[in-house]
């Protein structure tokens, strides 16, 4: 109901007092205003919501989208990897831009603005910004359903996400074998290999990484794949101000776990060129195996590749650093990731195919 107020009291001519749902059990609350008639439409506005079900308390508007966001990421049974690259965002894309703006503040003007400001201020692929705003997306959605909102911002912003999305898809990089052979030349003798795994077997990097002995069958030249090397594993407790630094959610753990989606022991058979089968052979002569004992973050096996100083496993950074220091020595200017020798070995394969 809506009430006259006393100059004494508020200051307001009018204040709509109301419960929220849940009858003598809801709480009071009241809004004031100048005049009769926003009082009304607030009052029957709040009346109307109460009977549809759609009612959001005031408190819900003011949380922080980056509070939002975090109780998004720990809700629902997430693998790492997905809650890591959440993790992710939220650190380098929402909260860099929207700061404590609360959830109900966000409107479509301001999230067309972010997708400008990571694509022109943050040198992102246009791609990759949509990506991140799908992420968000659901971030709304979840806010909906939550009773954070009362509608999803997102829903009226046209982003072409179809558009771009089939334009990358389209665009399929492949390296020559020339230039995989003068990467691989430019290579540290313990790392040449990766190259091979990659490029003659169709491994993923962090499948390459995390090959073992144990995963090959020489007799009928088979590779058995079902670990990978990721960086989403879980932080041991810290012990140091350092540790403390590196596990405040700005990073995780690289790890040696199953493939993602995959029972344990399940994988994928993948047959190994005797080419290729003679390169594991001489490496394993030449450079022989790192031994790692099942634990925290880590699967028992005697690897293939490890660190420099052989001290632990093979990691996403120094693959990195080695694979850019190779190209350059190679005299090759142009991008290519290591991930393109995945896209050379389906290519091979089909050339073969339509022969």
């Amino acid at each position: 109901m809506h009430y006259l107020c006393g100059v004494v009291r508020c200051g307001h001519p009018w204040t709509v007092r109301y419960r929220e749902p849940g009858g003598r059990g809801g709480r009071q609350r009241e809004k004031s205003f100048e005049k009769k008639g926003a009082a009304d439409s607030f009052a029957a506005k709040v009346e109307r919501e109460k009977d549809l079900g759609t009612y959001v308390a005031p408190t819900g508007l003011l949380v922080p989208l980056a509070a939002v966001y975090r109780e998004f990421i720990d809700s629902g049974s997430r693998v790492n990897g997905t809650r890591y690259q959440y993790e992710t965002s939220l650190r380098l894309h929402v909260e860099p831009y929207f700061g404590a703006t609360a959830i109900g503040a966000v409107k479509a003007k301001h999230l067309n603005a972010w997708l400008k400001w990571m694509v022109e201020d943050r040198d992102y692929e246009e791609s990759t910004a949509i990506n991140r705003y799908e992420i968000l997306a659901g971030v709304f959605s979840f806010a909906v359903a939550n009773e954070y909102i009362t509608r999803n911002p997102c829903q009226y912003v046209r982003t072409g996400r179809q558009r771009v999305k089939r334009r990358v898809k389209k665009t399929i990089h492949l390296p020559t074998l020339a230039e995989i052979e003068a990467i691989e030349r430019n290579l540290p003798g313990p790392y040449k290999l990766l190259v091979w795994l990659m490029a003659g077997c169709g491994l993923r990097i962090g499948e390459a990484c995390a090959v073992t002995l144990q995963q090959f069958d020489f007799e009928s030249s088979m590779l058995h794949v079902d670990r990978q090397v990721t960086q989403d594993g879980e932080n041991e407790e810290p012990k140091s101000a350092v540790q403390k630094a590196i596990t405040k959610g700005r990073g995780r753990a690289h790890c040696i776990r199953h493939l993602k989606w995959r029972d344990l022991y399940e994988g994928r058979a993948i047959p190994v060129p005797p080419t290729i089968l003679a390169k594991v052979e001489e490496h394993i002569r030449l450079h022989g195996t790192f031994r790692v004992e099942g634990g925290l973050n880590r699967l028992e096996g005697d690897y293939l590749f490890s660190n420099i100083g052989r001290t632990n496993i093979l990691m996403y950074s120094l693959v990195d650093r080695l694979w850019r220091n190779a190209k350059k020595a190679a005299g090759i200017t142009r991008r290519i990731t290591p991930h393109w020798l995945r896209h050379f070995f389906a290519s091979a394969g089909l050339s073969k195919e339509c022969r």
